[in-house]
Order: C-alpha cells, then sequence, then structure tokens
C-alpha cells in the first residue's frame, strides 16, 4: 500500500464540506470509470460530492451507473476539487476555482502537483486503480457491486484489454480482487467494444478513407463535417485511433479531429518506439509512453508535418 494513498484516505475521511470531482475533456474509460467509481463510493461514505465533467459521455460507456449524476458546470463553492486521470486542470476545460484546493489523482508521466494529498503513481495500470486502492484503505465495506463496475471498466480500458506489459502484475491483481469479490465482468467487455450505432460505423467508413502514412505515422482525419452529416458527437470517434495503429509499417497511429477552423484534438496510440507523452508535452498535451493526447492549432498540413518531426525526435 502506498503511504500517499492512507494519507489521502485519512484525510477525506476527517474533511467535511462539498467536494466535486473532475476529469479531462474527451473522457475515456478510465476518465469516467474513476469519476463515478470515486463518486459512488464517498456518497456512500456519506460525503457531499458531486461530479463534474464537460464532454459528453461516449454511448458505449452509457451502462455506468451514476452516469446522471455528472453535472457540466462546475460549481465555483466547493470545498475541495479532486482532479482524476489528468494531468493538469486546463485539461478539464474548466477554470480552476481561486479559493478551492486541488487534490491530483492520477498515473501519467507528466504533470502539475497540487497539494501535499497529491497521489500520482505512473507504474499503476489506470487512474481506477488508484482508486480502488483508496477504497481499500478507507474502508473497504462500502465497495459496492457499482462501484466495482465502475473500477473495472477503468481498468480493462485504460491497459486495451489488458495488453500493456508495463502493469501487467497490478492490473490483473485488481481484476482478481474485482472478480473474487462479487463482480460479473460477462457483459462488461461486451458492452464497451462490442455496441456500435449505424451512423458510428457509416462515420468510420468515411474516416478511414482518409487514411495515410508519412514516414512511419499514419493519421486518420475526423472532419467537422462528417460529424454534422451524421448528428454525432466527438465521443462517437473513441478508439478509431486504433485503425492506422494497426496498419504493418506505422509506429504511431494518429487521430485528429477537427474541433474548429484549424483546431485539432489529437490522439496517439504507439507501439514501443515512442515516447509519445513527450510528443503529446510539445503541444500542451500530455499522457502515456504509448497513449497520449494533445491539441494542435493550424492546418491539416501544418498539424500532421508538426506531428511527423516531433515523433522523429522522441523516437526510441
Amino acid at each position: 500500500m502506498h503511504k500517499k494513498i492512507a494519507q489521502l484516505a485519512n484525510f477525506l475521511k476527517t474533511t467535511g464540506g462539498r467536494i466535486g470531482l473532475v476529469t479531462h475533456l474527451n473522457p475515456d474509460g478510465d476518465a469516467i470509470g474513476s469519476l463515478l467509481g470515486l463518486y459512488l463510493f464517498l456518497k456512500k461514505a456519506g460525503k457531499d460530492v458531486t461530479p463534474y465533467m464537460m464532454d459528453k459521455v461516449p454511448s458505449f460507456l452509457d451502462f455506468l451507473p451514476g452516469l446522471n449524476s455528472i453535472k457540466n458546470k462546475l460549481d465555483h463553492n466547493l470545498d475541495l476539487l479532486i482532479l482524476l486521470d489528468a494531468s493538469e486542470f486546463s485539461r478539464t476545460g474548466f477554470e480552476v476555482p481561486e479559493r478551492t484546493p486541488v487534490i491530483r489523482i492520477d498515473h501519467h508521466i507528466s504533470g502539475k502537483n497540487y497539494s501535499e494529498f497529491d497521489i500520482i503513481i505512473t507504474e499503476a495500470p489506470s487512474t481506477a486503480s488508484i482508486i480502488l486502492e483508496l477504497i481499500q484503505q478507507y474502508d473497504a465495506t462500502l465497495l459496492e457491486i457499482d462501484i466495482k463496475k465502475c473500477l473495472y471498466t477503468g481498468l480493462l480500458t485504460d491497459t486495451s484489454s489488458f495488453r500493456h506489459s508495463n502493469s501487467f502484475r497490478w492490473a490483473f491483481k485488481d481484476a482478481y480482487f474485482l472478480v473474487s469479490n462479487g463482480l460479473d465482468v460477462t457483459d462488461i467487455a461486451s458492452l464497451v467494444y462490442e455496441r456500435k450505432k449505424l451512423k458510428t460505423l457509416v462515420l468510420l467508413a468515411r474516416v478511414l478513407s482518409t487514411i495515410s502514412v508519412k514516414e512511419g505515422v499514419a493519421f486518420i482525419t475526423i472532419r467537422k463535417e462528417f460529424l454534422d452529416e451524421l448528428n454525432l458527437d466527438k465521443s462517437e470517434t473513441e478508439g478509431f485511433v486504433n485503425y492506422p495503429l494497426s496498419i504493418d509499417e506505422a509506429i504511431v497511429g494518429v487521430s485528429l479531429v477537427e474541433m474548429d477552423r484549424d483546431t485539432w484534438r489529437v490522439s496517439l496510440r504507439g507501439k514501443n518506439k515512442v515516447n509519445l507523452s513527450k510528443v503529446a508535452e510539445t503541444f500542451g498535451g500530455g499522457g502515456h509512453f504509448n497513449a497520449a493526447g494533445c491539441t494542435i492549432n493550424g492546418n491539416l498540413n501544418e498539424a500532421i508535418e508538426a506531428i511527423v518531426k516531433t515523433v522523429k525526435l522522441y523516437r526510441i
């Protein structure tokens, strides 16, 4: 057990007031699983707690308990904010309330420190894994099935179904614990990976027509007009980046989602040959060695050139 986790658990036991939980834009399974898992736990523990998230929940995560409790406008009259699965508060899309203390719980390599209670464990397979340890230290008897379902979903998705080699032992330990303590995981993988709207597949077909490879970096482009024509949200593009990554000659896969004119939300995935965390940091983002994200300004060609140039700098 990490000492910092025990310290935070003791602090949360004694703290009162209104607690807000926040996570990053373009949320993935770990972001939402951690957000809802900690929310449901703290609520069960008798805390006055509210989860906040600016972006919509992707449709493949619509089965998670507690979704209807998420607010998209941050209350600035909170006594404590807990930042989950994000390298810094700016990645939430919210402004930091001036007088509200922030605690960060994360497993990303880079980022900003906010308090003596921050927990950043880079060897953790997911932020959900840190939350699970925090709950066990606080009071494991409050760990209900709905909480376990959220945390398992975070673990499953952030390890790409237990395929990330740097965290095998911890990841399988957590999965074993959850399954051994009453969680039926039979349907979770199917709910996450095997449900697509027809419109989402139509979008994917159009996006795949944009695929290209340049110096070992494979790109897909998701134009705003593609989403508008199909009346889809950008959350429906989650996982699309795995298609360029799967190309044999690619060492990095990239998806570029057009947010506005000359503004691109970039997802990066790798094959252990490029430090993508450093690539993303170059553009004000962050993440892990093989999975990272950022926002780039410029036209499409400028964005592609900038990414290819930066990948070269951080190739192993």
